[in-house]
């Protein structure tokens, strides 16, 4: 097979129902009431509620580094399709672990427009999430290293298109 199977990099799932931006104002009001409350005058707040302001800041500083690296590539890529010459992995998620499918298991590739069927062996089907492949061009280099990756393998590779859905 190529050297350039590698990779697919998918966008993060955008499965929450507040968007990013969203999520990051709620984080920066989170910090800004107790850095205020910090900062305020000390004799109108006790020495215990200085103490969970303290603890509220850190938990929301924590909150925001979260929502960034859910949402932006802090790390390197960490939801990807990964296709080498045996295997086919799927990582959801940077909190999500590796789905590793070998080829040697798989009896048949389906690959729709949002979707991509692994037909296995012992007759069970797994589908994995293609709506995070943006682009016509990685779309297409994913279609060519799955056709590969079939031929390679001896797998049963189909393609369906909207129109025959």
């Amino acid at each position: 097979m190529p050297s350039s199977y590698t990779r697919i990099g998918l966008q993060p799932a955008n499965t929450s129902r507040v968007p990013f931006f969203g999520q990051l104002v709620f984080g920066l009001v989170a910090v800004a009431y107790p850095l205020l409350s910090i900062l305020g005058d000390p004799n109108r707040t006790p020495g215990v509620l200085r103490y969970l302001d303290w603890m509220f800041l850190g938990l929301a500083v924590l909150y925001i580094f979260y929502i960034l690296v859910q949402n932006l590539p802090l790390f390197g890529t960490q939801t990807y399709l990964e296709i080498t010459p045996s295997y086919l992995v799927h990582k959801p998620g940077l909190f999500i672990g590796k789905q590793p499918f070998e080829a040697k298991d798989m009896r048949a590739l389906l690959l729709e427009p949002r979707q991509l069927l692994l037909r296995m062996q012992d007759g069970t089907s797994y589908s994995l999430n293609l709506r995070q492949v943006r682009g016509k061009r990685r779309r297409q280099q994913l279609r060519t290293m799955l056709q590969d990756f079939a031929q390679h393998n001896q797998l049963a590779f189909e393609e369906r298109t909207t129109s025959e859905l």
